[in-house]
């Protein structure tokens, strides 16, 4: 087979291309800091990277999420807690019209607080998150979930539905309590018949209107339900803590989680520099050795081949 002068500085030339290029890559990869500078690269390695990309965005909408619901759970404890503390009032009056030696005159003056404690207790359970939306109301965030009718007496207008939003790939958190859940209903003894529930405001509007007819048996009756509703409300305050150190656990290993994650991509698509400068500086060498070599052939005639 015979190669022509023309075919050997082809092929030459052809090698050099290569190897440039070669070099070319890696400078570019050196400067980047990446492993692959297009899927093309490494089509099986740059899937497993926005896999793990992907993953890790993934975490970042579970912190939004998580900062949204400790939110949450912040104004929900502030509530219940200066809740509480209304409760724990309402019911030193109570203790206090209870008293045999409590004159209409008293109980119509502790009426007037009692009616005024009330108003704040209809601002406390209709709290708003920084959102705008409403804590205790179910998922109706935008109703207020107590409100009064025409006659005054105040109901729920929220839903019992409990809200859940996922916090990382395999757990679930709750969002809200409902305020049926929070504020519930005490039971209500009644001479010869079965008990009936009462509503957490009609014990404060039955109290106040004990207090305004001098009315000592309801006075007693309501130290009685008042102290059940504290009892519930601690229940409640308990589980709201409960629910926030959830939420610290779960920042907790969602800062684990991310941190894994980075190191995965850094595996998966960081440059090895010492590794890369040595490919460098042999790609090179070889580079310029061909070159050398290249054009040592390049001037030889065919009178040097048969000398």
């Amino acid at each position: 087979m015979q190669i022509s002068t023309g075919q050997l500085f082809d092929r030459g030339a052809e090698q050099m291309s290569a190897q440039k290029s070669k070099v070319t890559e890696m400078q570019a990869k050196l400067s980047s800091g990446k492993q692959i500078l297009k899927p093309s690269d490494d089509a099986e390695k740059a899937g497993t990277i926005q896999r793990i990309r992907t993953a890790a965005g993934r975490q970042d909408a579970y912190e939004k999420t998580l900062n949204t619901i400790n939110d949450r759970l912040a104004t929900e404890d502030a509530a219940l807690r200066s809740i509480d503390n209304v409760m724990q009032r309402v019911r030193v009056l109570a203790v206090q019209a209870s008293s045999d030696s409590s004159t209409a005159a008293d109980r119509e003056i502790l009426a007037i607080e009692v009616n005024s404690l009330r108003g704040e207790l209809m601002a406390l359970t209709n709290m708003q998150d920084s959102t705008g939306n409403y804590v205790f109301s179910g998922s109706k965030m935008r109703t207020a979930p107590y409100q009064a009718d025409s006659s005054g007496a105040v109901t729920y207008q929220g839903d019992n539905n409990v809200m859940e939003v996922n916090v990382s790939d395999q757990r679930r958190m709750s969002v809200n309590r409902p305020g049926n859940d929070v504020f519930t209903p005490v039971l209500r003894e009644n001479d010869g018949q079965a008990p009936t529930r009462i509503g957490f405001f009609t014990v404060v509007e039955d109290f106040r209107d004990a207090l305004l007819t001098n009315d000592g048996d309801g006075s007693r009756r309501a130290l009685k339900e008042v102290s059940q509703m504290t009892d519930n409300l601690s229940l409640s305050l308990a589980s709201v803590g409960g629910r926030i150190n959830e939420v610290e656990a779960q920042f907790d290993i969602l800062s684990d989680t991310k941190i894994r994650f980075a190191g995965m991509l850094s595996d998966a698509e960081d440059l090895d520099y010492a590794k890369a400068v040595s490919e460098l500086t042999a790609e090179m060498l070889s580079l310029e050795a061909g070159q050398a070599s290249f054009a040592k052939i390049t001037q030889m005639s065919l009178f040097d081949y048969i000398r």
